[in-house]
């Protein structure tokens, strides 16, 4: 189980980071029944998250995290479950905003990613309150405090 990361050079990622990274997906991997995967990840600017919004949601702005669930046919065969874009400035700027530490908030935009790439979302009440209680248990894992009572 790996993650293909990429970044703009400008953005920093600490060892310490791609390391938890990699084992919350081995965590998530292990806890959600899956064996031998990746998936891709990479850091993009606002302005290529806005393009990617826009063209896949129909939403003209910057967000946060969006996710891609490989349905390629070559799936069985890559072991690819799907990409995870996440806007690193908009997610700098949340986590100064919100008070947060920005890795533990990169960690949690990186399970959200996932949880939507493994099925899971917040369309009504009831999936949100899900998708959350498993965002927190894994979160937990790695001693990130509840995102959501912040």
């Amino acid at each position: 189980m790996t993650i293909n990361l990429s970044s703009d050079d400008d953005y920093y990622l600490s060892d310490k980071l791609v390391n938890n990274l990699n084992k919350m997906f081995k965590h998530i991997s292990s806890k959600e029944g899956l064996e031998d995967n990746n998936v891709n990840l990479r850091f993009i600017s606002s302005k290529e998250m806005k393009e990617l919004n826009s063209h896949y949601r129909g939403i003209n702005k910057d967000t946060n995290v969006l996710s891609f669930e490989n349905q390629d046919l070559s799936k069985d065969h890559t072991k690819n479950i799907g990409d995870i874009a996440i806007s690193y400035r908009y997610v700098k700027n949340e986590a100064i905003t919100q008070e947060k530490n920005l890795d533990d908030h990169i960690m949690h935009m990186f399970t959200h990613g996932i949880l939507h790439i493994l099925g899971y979302d917040h369309n009504n009440h009831h999936k949100a309150n899900d998708m959350e209680s498993k965002e927190i248990e894994f979160l937990s894992k790695f001693n990130i405090i509840n995102p959501y009572t912040l």
